[in-house]
Formats: structure tokens, C-alpha cells, sequence
């Protein structure tokens, strides 16, 4: 009886044990801050499409210039170059290339996402709450794209749940764990202070 007594004992001491280590653990990582962007890609791409326009506009103002220049004759002669550069251009611009800053801290949630080709300036789109207010969240992937979508789900002061969606342009698998991480740990200690409640 003595043996049963002390086995029992000594599951209930090592699960408690591993409660206490699994909650540092949570701690220590919402304790520090994730940070991630894509601005490397982001200004590559930037600098291809830029190059790509100049390129086509300095060989179109040099044949211009010359005495036998016509439209269809310099649209002839580099056509290989001008379908591939509007095949780049138009590509970049439905496919919807995007530069994003993604910050988790203790407190909040923020992201930002900006087009690359247009609107660097001001942000497509944008988020900065607290992490009470998020309830859920998911990714998936954007077919014949670059990008992989975020959708957050956040409970308002009105109690209604809202779903954000965010184009994430080259995300790495690396990368995207580190948000997943954060972000289960976060719904994870929202359900435990609503159990307290």
C-alpha cells in the first residue's frame, strides 16, 4: 500500500514538475521580442524593376534619337527584352510583392505591410494590438505567388471577432515558425486567464 502511495506521489511531483517548467519556458519566450522583416528581398526586387524600366527607356530614347528610328522597327528588334520586362512588371504588380515589419512583444502585436513597387511610403495595411485581443490565427499559401497569408483572428471592445488578413512575401519556413511560436503562446496564456475568470 506504502509503494502505491509513494508512486502516485511521485507522478503528481514530476507533473508538477513539468507544469512548472513548460510555464517558464512560455515565459522566457513572450519575455523577448521578435522582430522580422523581408526588407533584403524586398529591395532587391525594388532595384530589379527600377533597373528593368531604365533599361527599356534608355534603349527607347537611344533608337529614338537616331534618323531611321520607327516605333514597330525598335519594338521588333527588342521584343525579347520588352515581353520579358513587362512579364516582370506585370507579375510584380498582381502578384502583389510585398515588404512587411512584423513586431511581437509583451504586450502587442504589430504588423506592417507595404507594397514594394508602389507605396513604401504608407502601409497597405496595418495592425498593432494587444495580445488579449487575439483569439486565433492560421496561415496559408497564395497559389502562383510569392506570398503566404496571416489571418489573425481579434476580439474587439465589442466583443466581435474580426479576421485580418496579411500578404507575407517570401516568408521563410524558419521565419514562419518563429511567429507561430509566438503567436501559440500567446492564444495559450489568453485561454488560461479566461479559465481563471
Amino acid at each position: 500500500m506504502n509503494k502505491i502511495k509513494r508512486r502516485i506521489l511521485k507522478k503528481i511531483t514530476t507533473e508538477k514538475q513539468g507544469f512548472i517548467i513548460q510555464g517558464l519556458e512560455e515565459n522566457s519566450l513572450l519575455s523577448k521580442k521578435l522582430e522580422l522583416t523581408n526588407r533584403k528581398i524586398s529591395t532587391i526586387i525594388f532595384s530589379f524593376i527600377i533597373f528593368l524600366i531604365i533599361f527599356n527607356v534608355e534603349g527607347f530614347i537611344a533608337e529614338y534619337n537616331s534618323p531611321n528610328f520607327y516605333f514597330g522597327k525598335y519594338f521588333f528588334n527588342h521584343i525579347y527584352y520588352v515581353l520579358i520586362s513587362l512579364f516582370f512588371l506585370i507579375y510584380f504588380l498582381i502578384a502583389r510583392i510585398n515588404y512587411y515589419t512584423i513586431k511581437i512583444d509583451n504586450h502587442l502585436i504589430d504588423i506592417k505591410i507595404y507594397r514594394t513597387v508602389i507605396g513604401l511610403l504608407k502601409p497597405k495595411s496595418l495592425v498593432n494590438v494587444s495580445h488579449e485581443m487575439l483569439t486565433h490565427f492560421f496561415f496559408y499559401n497564395r497559389s502562383f505567388s510569392f506570398n503566404k497569408s496571416l489571418m489573425l483572428k481579434i476580439k474587439t471592445n465589442d466583443e466581435e471577432i474580426v479576421k485580418l488578413n496579411f500578404n507575407l512575401s517570401f516568408l521563410s519556413k524558419k521565419d514562419e515558425q518563429k511567429i507561430k511560436r509566438f503567436l501559440e503562446k500567446i492564444i495559450k496564456q489568453n485561454k488560461l486567464k479566461e479559465d481563471l475568470k
